[in-house]
């Protein structure tokens, strides 16, 4: 079990302190405020939990930390200057536990001592879970832990979200919470010390959210009567959308489309309004994604108005109405008498006099809304031409809309007064919008104009006569319904389908002018960015829909390639990953994380997995949902928080005077080691000398203690083992050198004595590791033996070959000259020599023998004398006989030898 302190403070560096000159003496103050401060109930919920601790003090005091378990076991033992004021400790066991703190001031080694008693314990299991998804507009229920945890009652739960500014804000407490906001939430939960201090704080975190991303766009937040609001998604998507009136309990359905287009017309008057859009996502068929957004329809202003005197002729100005406003107005403005009135008052009566026969725009403006009433003022006689006395009338003719082969064609009027025009104008109203043209009268009496479909008032003035109004309206054409997006982008290619509930033949033109028809419901491959043009028409020929065309552009969104990354960063930070982007900014995407069922575990940049296991990520670009992105798979696998630190030591023998300690350990994880001694007394030295080995040579006998770190210095693992001096100190028993006899070799084998193991080398090649040897070879000899404490000794020796001798004698001697008579030599081996001389009768007159067999001196030898008197000269027979019994060798030799004078 690896147990880490994580030091706040740079770690001391060894060596000697030299004073400087010019650095005034440490003074120490004995108020300096100081006390052992630290968590003292903590819970463990996933792996460990950091302890912090602090002393206070002052510059220059010393500290000594100590935590042990329970059961004795020492966990931590440090001891240093200022850097040593604050520690951190891991805590991996529940338990309980010691934190022991001395501090020397000066040289007052018991300054300060405390100690605080620390309980580990397993702390509640979170249940929330890292994401949860929105089906619908149904609310989520979140849960912090499990209602069956032991003393749930005892925990303060807190939620809270973030505001628009990323701050967080309480949303309420206890075990569940409802959400019904999309986006992150977080909740806090706590047990509460007698002290009212908090213990085991344990805090958790979740996304609520669709399984889709995107957001609902809408043209305006507030709409006039009579104008429209267009709303969309900022996602081409195709679903369902839904509207809701504030204060009604149902939704009503809008149809399905890629976006629409609501007026005041489809509305049930001023108000909020909700609307919704639902759309599914095939790997969550039963969830469907759903966002909403809101906007009002503002109250438009309203007035009455009166005519109260008709003008007696169509030139004459004695007419007169009035206006009543019905509602605060902002303004009120009457172009055609330069009339500006700001504010007027509900109720309020503003009255018009000697006006002319002519249409009166009335318009009004309320919260931004503007509105246009007419009031036609007509004359109480018809008018009159001076010459001849007859009425000048006038025929219209009414076109309405057609189709054409592309869309809609405007329908239009024709005003004809069946006779040449000197002077007249016109002016043409759109009942709902107000004043829209206005023009002379051809003096041919012919006026033609094209309008689209609407309600219209048509004002003319010849000669400065008014003539009656004429009212008309301009059919509408129905064209075919289908929708599109306006602007998406793409994948490197699409199939797209247009939304429409018809019977239609679409033909679609590429932007290099290329065309593809198609029916409704089938596809088509986009593949291109551009711009593209859209046409349908009914396939059926008694329709009386018109063609319709809608433009669109596409966009091929940059490739996006990502992947996930493991963050290595600090001491048992929680396992993190994040998502590599390339070829866009994490801001333009959409990121999913999925554990190995396909369930969304997390959405941002950053990702911590909760457990661990197979996962996958997914980005796609956002704005764009064709981007069929497949998914990259990554193993969770657990951290690496203690590895084996496996020592192993020779003893410090007499040759060399020293021990070997190795340590074997997970090489890739350990980055760095250090070592630390205790002596026989157990006092602690570091040995910086040793920093980074992982195997050290020793000549004290003491314990060696390793310490791993991974590459971020945290502690990893650490051990320790004992070093000791052997007592075995008995060498080989060897003699220097060995005869041996290659012809017949009976020598007993050497035995050197009893060890654990032996190595036998001729001339440094390995021959044997038996106890017993005997040797083979003439030659050099090295045995090297190693006891059972793992010393080594060595020695020499030599050997010889006693049956392959030498011999040395002249062939002949000359009487009487010491120099010149008859001697043998012979090589080692021979332990026993013999010698006959003979004359020619092969009578013996000479015989000696020698056990004494030097080395290089004769050991034989003949003066020519026999029975005291000197041989004649002449022809001998000698015969000498060498023996070794202990390898069973005689030899004889019979050679001639010539005596002289």
């Amino acid at each position: 079990m690896a147990w880490t302190i994580l030091i706040l403070t740079p770690l001391v560096i060894l060596g000697r302190s030299v004073k400087s000159p010019s650095k005034p003496e440490t003074t120490y103050s004995k108020n300096a405020g100081i006390g052992l401060t630290g968590d003292t109930n903590l819970c463990i919920v996933i792996g460990g939990v950091i302890g912090n601790y602090s002393a206070g003090g002052d510059p220059g005091d010393v500290y000594e930390w100590k935590i042990t378990k329970s059961t004795g076991e020492e966990l931590l033992s440090r001891r240093g200057g200022d850097q040593y004021e604050s520690i951190q400790f891991l805590y991996n066991e529940v338990g309980d536990y010691t934190v022991s703190l001395k501090i020397r001031r000066g040289t007052d080694s018991n300054f300060y001592e405390e100690s605080l008693d620390v309980k580990i314990q397993k702390g509640p299991e979170l249940e929330l879970k890292p994401d949860y998804l929105v089906c619908g507009d149904a609310p989520v229920l979140l849960t912090a832990l499990n209602p069956t945890t032991p003393n749930l009652s005892d925990y303060t739960i807190i939620w809270k979200s973030l505001d628009i500014d990323g701050n967080q804000v309480d949303l309420g407490t206890g075990n569940e919470y409802l959400a019904y906001d999309n986006g992150y939430h977080f909740v806090e939960l706590f047990l509460t010390n007698a002290d009212g201090t908090q213990a085991c704080t344990v805090n958790g975190s979740t996304f609520v959210g669709p399984p889709v991303d995107f957001q609902i766009t809408q043209s305006d937040e507030k709409i006039c009567e009579d104008e429209n609001i267009l709303i969309g998604t900022d996602t081409p998507l195709t679903g369902e959308w839904f509207i809701r009136k504030s204060g009604a309990a149902t939704k009503t359905s809008l149809g399905s489309a890629f976006e629409i287009t609501l007026g005041s017309s489809d509305l049930t008057g001023p108000g909020v309004y909700e609307v919704f859009f639902s759309a599914v996502d095939e790997r969550y068929p039963d969830c469907p994604s759903e966002r909403k957004i809101a906007f009002e329809l503002l109250e438009s202003p309203t007035v009455d108005t009166q005519i109260l005197v008709a003008p007696d002729d169509c030139i004459t100005e004695n007419g007169s109405f009035q206006i009543t406003a019905n509602s605060n107005l902002d303004s009120m403005v009457i172009p055609e008498l330069g009339v500006s009135e700001s504010p007027v008052l509900a109720g309020q009566v503003l009255t018009y006099s000697n006006l002319k026969p002519m249409i009166y725009s009335i318009i009004t403006t309320q919260n931004g809304c503007e509105i246009t009433k007419l009031v036609q003022l007509g004359a109480k006689k018809p008018p009159v031409t001076p010459s001849p006395p007859n009425q000048l009338t006038s025929t219209i003719t009414n076109f309405p809309e057609t189709c054409s082969a592309d869309g809609v064609i405007n329908g239009k009027i024709e005003v004809d007064f069946g006779q040449t025009i000197g002077n007249g104008t016109y002016r043409l109203f759109s009942v709902s919008r107000g004043q829209i043209d206005a023009g002379a009268i051809p003096t041919s009496g012919l006026l033609e104009l094209d309008l689209s479909s609407d309600s219209y008032i048509l004002e003319k003035v010849i000669d400065g006569c008014t003539y009656p109004n004429e009212s008309f309206t301009i059919a509408d054409q129905p064209q075919v319904e289908f929708s599109i997006p306006k602007d998406f982008q793409i994948c490197e290619n699409f199939d797209f389908i247009p939304e429409t509930a018809e019977d239609l033949l679409f033909t679609l033109t590429f932007p290099d002018g290329s065309t593809q028809d198609l029916e409704s419901g089938q596809p088509f491959a986009l593949a291109e960015a551009g711009s593209y043009s859209l046409k349908a028409e009914s396939n059926d020929p008694s329709s009386t829909l018109c063609p319709r065309v809608e433009e669109f552009n596409v966009t091929v969104s940059t490739k996006i390639t990502f992947e996930p990354i493991l963050v290595e960063k600090g001491c048992f930070d929680p396992i993190q990953y994040i998502a590599d982007i390339e070829g866009l900014l994490p801001e333009e995407t959409s990121i999913r994380w999925l554990n190995s069922e396909d369930v969304i575990v997390g959405r941002g940049l950053e990702f911590y997995p909760g457990t661990i296991g197979i996962f996958s990520l997914i980005v796609q670009p956002l704005g764009s949902a064709f981007c069929d992105v497949a998914p990259i798979e990554f193993e969770v696998v657990p951290p690496v928080t203690s590895v084996p630190m496996e020592l192993e030591t020779t003893k410090i023998c007499p040759e060399p005077g020293f021990a070997v300690v190795t340590l074997t350990t997970d090489e890739e994880e350990v980055s760095e080691t250090e070592w630390i001694f205790y002596d026989l007394n157990d006092q602690r030295r570091e040995l910086p000398e040793f920093h980074d080995l992982l195997e050290i040579v020793v000549d004290e006998p003491g314990t060696y203690e390793a310490v791993g770190y991974n590459k971020f210095h945290c502690e990893i693992g650490r051990n320790f083992i004992l070093v000791e001096e052997s007592s075995l100190l008995a060498l080989p028993n060897l003699d220097e050198s060995y005869p041996i006899c290659l012809k017949n070799n009976t020598l007993s084998p050497i035995d050197p004595g009893d060890y654990e193991k032996y190595e036998w080398f001729f001339e440094e090649q390995l021959v044997s590791t038996e106890r017993l040897y005997n040797p083979v070879q003439v030659g050099d000899y090295r045995l090297l033996v190693t006891t059972v404490d793992g010393c080594e000794f060595e020695d020499n020796f030599r050997t010889y070959d006693v049956c392959d001798y030498q011999i040395v004698y002249p062939n002949a001697m000359i009487l009487g000259d010491p120099e010149k008579n008859f001697r043998v030599l012979v090589s080692e081996g021979i332990t026993e020599a013999e010698l006959f001389i003979l004359n020619r009768q092969g009578e013996l007159i000479y015989h000696t023998s020698t056990n004494d067999i030097p080395l290089e001196v004769p050991i034989l030898t003949w003066d020519g004398k026999a029975s005291g008197e000197y041989v004649p000269t002449g022809n001998y027979v000698v015969v000498i006989i060498l023996r070794n019994a202990l390898y069973g060798l005689e030899e004889k030799e019979t050679v001639p030898l010539l005596v002289i004078d």
